[in-house]
């Protein structure tokens, strides 16, 4: 009877440990698809991103794009392209951090695994810069800004009476650099005023900035009108 009993129990702990083994393997989580972040090796905890979608949303790629260059037309295509790289890469390790996160592939490069594989496109978007801007900043700071405005720097000049009055006349004139003075102080204080009203981060001259959420406002009549001429 003892060793029936031992029989029994060695059954017993042999199924136990073919279950745990069936489980292990079960939750494993398996790496197949392309990585685009962290490592397959004892990856336990993983997330799918569409890298696809996250460039496509990326203000600095859109604006490759928008000017029909791609990674390999020149020094200008291929800057673009790096400077897209490092930021979405950079949200992506933000991402993966706050998911604390082993590995990230992309859609349906991941399977099994312990829990739910997410997939975290929108987190890595939300990471993104809002802005690309490479125009003039003509007042504050657009690095991380999450309002920027453009303006017409030439339309807001021509507003100005001591700038059109400065047009007919050469640096030899005496009234010249005065007038020239004049005008730019009431350009930067119409600018700065609109900035400040409107609570904007930063205002850029106008067609250099690029928003992943859409078009950029332009401020211009409303610094014309700040200049109350």
């Amino acid at each position: 009877m003892a060793r029936a009993i031992q029989r029994r129990v060695g059954g017993v702990l042999l199924l136990a440990s073919l279950a745990l083994l069936f489980c292990a393997a079960v939750d494993a989580l398996q790496v197949t698809g392309q990585i685009l972040y962290g490592s397959a090796d004892k990856a336990q905890r993983g997330a799918v991103v569409d890298i696809l979608a996250v460039y496509a949303s990326n203000p600095i790629y859109m604006r490759m794009k928008a000017e029909r260059l791609s990674e390999t037309d020149g020094a200008r295509g291929s800057k673009m392209f790096a400077d897209a790289q490092v930021t979405t890469n950079r949200s992506l390790v933000k991402v993966a951090h706050a998911e604390k996160l082993d590995v990230i592939t992309v859609p349906g490069g991941l399977s099994g695994g312990s829990e739910p594989i997410r997939d975290l496109t929108a987190a890595v978007i939300d990471q993104l810069p809002l802005y690309h801007v490479e125009g003039r900043v003509l007042a504050g700071n657009a690095a991380d800004a999450r309002l920027i405005v453009e303006l017409d720097s030439e339309q807001l000049l021509a507003a100005i009476p001591a700038w059109r009055e400065s047009q007919s006349l050469t640096e030899n004139d005496v009234n010249f650099h005065f007038l020239r003075k004049q005008a730019l102080d009431a350009f930067e204080r119409a600018v700065k005023k609109v900035a400040r009203d409107g609570g904007y981060d930063a205002v850029a001259e106008k067609g250099g900035t690029t928003c992943r959420l859409g078009p950029v406002a332009d401020v211009t009549q409303a610094a014309i009108a700040a200049l109350g001429c």
